[in-house]
């Protein structure tokens, strides 16, 4: 027998028992590995202790349920306010600027979009409100915006590289078809008059404007341009013509109004005190001159804002002193008779702390009871005759104030009319909101 035989046979036997051996392995090796997963399984579905349900229970309550219902309840806080009646929405960038027409039907806003908003309030509780889109030369940012003697048009001071401007935006009437019933579209408004670097290279800090009433005026707007130094323009609104001009010596200006006649003209700045002229008018109902008549002297710090009565006759202050006053501005300054104070009340809103706060704004209601005040997004509203809080909104935006104003009277809303107020802020929202009960102070 050939020898190589044997040693192939046993070989192969060798290498069928080493192949068998090790498939062998291999499917009790899976085998183990199948039951090692399917136990479990089946341990899962037969046992609800084992369940994962309790582990993801907890994070699921600190993730979703607790936040979620918290941010709702901000949410709710914020958005619904008692006296939150409505938002105009749509602006694109900060709102830096707002004021009503004289008849309390048009709300003009500025927004750091470049663009003017005017809006019609035919009802303050509508959805949705019409309004007229003006926008500014390219390069400017719109930093306060003013009516001028209609609703109409308007002022706006555009801030530049270069300088702050002034625009005046009017419409032209209509002109009558020619023989057709079809209504002529009114023109979109246009620059009547514009007047640039009007305080040099400084800023614009506010506008306020008032139609002249008081002794010889004839009606007209005049404007005042506060800039961030220490001079004040007053400019007459239709033509553009600078009409007085003052200087308040003291450093820097935080802001400048004129009383609703058009009589005089009050600034804070960066003291304590506040000066107020009068503007005098030629019989032919022009402006003559302005002249420093009296000065505010009472507060122990800066004057932070400050705004008339609707009768011209008080000024109403905030300081950061921590106190509100109201003082009697007529008086016989002529004969060196020196304003009264009339009342003193301490600011009352405070920090976590119990330090007291400053605030930013004031705005007084056209039947001069209410007092709006703000710090930050917060909003205030006090009784001018007891300094009580009548009602607060902590987070009244979702950002910074910017500006505040009343209307200067009732706006439809709904079947009836209500004194309202208006808000912007840096979230890009104009708010509207109802006066509070007067029946609490």
């Amino acid at each position: 027998m050939d020898p190589v035989i044997p040693v192939a046979v046993l070989s192969v036997i060798l290498g069928a028992f080493i192949v068998l051996f090790f498939f062998g392995s291999y499917f009790r090796k899976r085998r183990s590995e199948v039951q090692s997963i399917s136990k479990p399984e089946l341990q899962l579905q037969s046992d609800p202790k084992t369940r994962p349900s309790k582990p993801h229970q907890p994070i699921s309550k600190k993730s979703h349920s607790k936040p979620h219902a918290h941010a709702s309840d901000k949410d709710q806080n914020k958005r619904h306010h008692p006296l939150d009646v409505n938002t105009l929405k749509g602006h694109g960038d900060s709102v830096t600027s707002l004021c009503f027409s004289s008849d309390g039907r048009s709300l003009a806003t500025a927004c750091a979009d470049g663009v003017i908003r005017v809006f019609k309030l035919d009802d303050a509780s509508s959805k949705s409100f019409k309004f007229l889109r003006i926008n500014l030369p390219a390069g400017g940012h719109p930093v306060a915006v003013e009516f001028s003697d209609d609703a109409s048009s308007v002022v706006v001071a555009s801030q530049t590289m270069s300088g702050c401007s002034l625009y005046m935006y009017g419409e032209e009437k209509p002109k009558p078809s020619d023989g057709t019933k079809q209504q002529t579209k009114l023109p979109l408004p246009e620059i009547k008059w514009e007047r640039h670097k009007i305080h040099d290279k400084r800023g614009v800090l506010t506008l306020s404007g008032t139609s002249a009433t008081y002794g010889s005026a004839d009606g007209s707007t005049i404007i005042a341009s506060c800039s961030e130094g220490t001079d004040i323009i007053l400019w007459h609104g239709k033509t553009g013509k600078v009409v007085g001009n003052v200087d308040t010596n003291q450093l820097k200006n935080t802001m400048a109004a004129i009383s609703p006649n058009g009589r005089f003209i009050a600034a804070a700045a960066f003291t304590a005190d506040v000066k107020v002229w009068e503007i005098v008018y030629s019989k032919d109902g022009s402006v003559k001159e302005v002249s420093k008549v009296m000065q505010l002297k009472g507060h122990k710090s800066a004057v932070t804002w400050l705004c008339f009565a609707p009768n011209s006759e008080q000024i109403i202050t905030a300081s950061k002193d921590g106190s509100i006053r109201i003082w009697n501005i007529n008086v016989r300054y002529h004969m060196d008779e020196d304003p009264k104070t009339l009342k003193v009340f301490p600011i009352p809103l405070h920090d976590s702390k119990g330090a007291t706060l400053h605030y930013d704004r004031l705005s007084l209601s056209p039947d001069g009871r209410i007092l709006v005040a703000t710090h930050g997004s917060t909003l205030q509203w006090l009784s001018v005759e007891t300094g009580k809080v009548l009602d607060t909104a902590e987070k009244a935006h979702d950002g910074d104030i910017t500006c505040i104003s009343w209307a200067p009277k009732n706006i439809p809303m709904g079947d009836g009319q209500a004194s309202l107020l208006a808000t912007a802020s840096i979230d890009k929202k104009v708010k509207l909101w109802a006066a509070p009960s007067l029946s609490s102070s």
